[in-house]
């Protein structure tokens, strides 16, 4: 079971704005109108959004976006 902190990160130089993650999370992800790159609206998103971004991590070509625990809630006993 995840934690509440969940976090979403990219590597937006990486980003090849195919735009599959905006399209499965749109709640979680837009993309920039001039670059096409992915834009992160919900860094740490509600938990009913998290399957979504599960699929838009596994459905991105360039593989640019981790979804993980964040470093706060690691480091909490």
């Amino acid at each position: 079971m995840r934690d509440s902190s969940m976090q979403v990160e990219t590597e937006i130089e990486r980003c090849v704005a195919s735009g599959m993650c905006a399209l499965l999370a749109p709640r979680v992800f837009d993309q920039d109108e001039v670059t096409g790159q992915v834009v992160v609206l919900a860094e740490q998103p509600a938990e009913e959004q998290w399957e979504a971004v599960d699929e838009a991590v596994r459905s991105c070509p360039g593989q640019v976006i981790r979804f993980e625990e964040s470093a706060e809630s690691a480091e909490a006993p």
